[in-house]
């Protein structure tokens, strides 16, 4: 087991890619801590998964653009833990629609939640992490080749990628490395728009990738596998290039 006796922390962790990370983490013997923002019965749930595999876990209400629940969620870890191993930023969505439609409050929402969380938790976390941890920040290829639509979801996660590699040059003084993993077309609910957009036609491997492919990929960066990887971006897009 690549992560025995680490402890990880992802948020957004209910579904979907998030959840697949946390029950990847789980299967390479890390402890992990799961957050979600409505959900509770789909958290338990993982948490029951999780537990039932023989791993430790449980889950904290959270909504990453809120400081005072971020301030929370880390009193509570360090209640609990001396620090955590593994920090995953995965919570994010998209509210998909044409650039000239996009109103001010979803701008501001999809920013808010996709980029200036993983901001507020960095800092909040910044001395919970442990010297010589892993910080994964969950992008996208809309962040690298802008996408057909949904503008502000492309700039959130393309800063996203800024911000990791100034993540990963302000912790490297620990020893503490900060990568990005950037999916492509996901089996998810959250790439359901991308149907009328004529996306997967474009997919050089000819289909979109699963979940759990996406995790395995975060796996690896938090392993000692990756112990020489810092402030750079994993694709995992099949060759979907815009």
């Amino acid at each position: 087991m690549r992560l025995k006796n680490k402890l990880a922390l992802i948020t957004g962790a209910s579904r979907g890619i998030g959840k697949a990370i946390a029950l990847e983490l789980a299967s390479e013997g890390a402890a992990v801590i799961i957050t979600y923002k409505d959900n509770k019965d789909l958290a338990q749930q993982l948490v029951t998964e999780i537990i039932d595999r023989g791993q430790s876990a449980y889950s904290f209400q959270l909504d990453v653009c809120s400081r005072t629940g971020i301030k929370d969620l880390a009193k509570t870890v360090t209640e609990k833990h001396d620090a955590i191993d593994i920090l995953v930023n995965n919570a994010g969505i998209n509210i998909p629609n044409d650039f000239s439609k996009i109103t001010d409050e979803d701008w501001d929402s999809v920013l808010n939640t996709n980029l200036s969380s993983v901001f507020k938790v960095g800092q909040e976390f910044e001395r919970i992490i442990k010297d010589g941890g892993s910080i994964v920040n969950i992008s996208s290829v809309s962040g690298q080749y802008g996408g057909p639509r949904s503008s502000h979801y492309a700039a959130s996660k393309a800063g996203l990628i800024s911000l990791t590699q100034n993540m990963a040059i302000f912790f490297s003084k620990r020893s503490i490395r900060v990568n990005a993993v950037s999916p492509g077309l996901i089996e998810s609910e959250m790439a359901s728009a991308a149907n009328k957009l004529g996306l997967d036609e474009k997919i050089l491997l000819g289909r979109r990738g699963t979940v759990q492919e996406v995790a395995k990929a975060v796996c690896f960066l938090v392993s000692e596998e990756a112990s020489y990887v810092t402030a750079q971006v994993l694709n995992v897009n099949g060759g979907l290039y815009f």
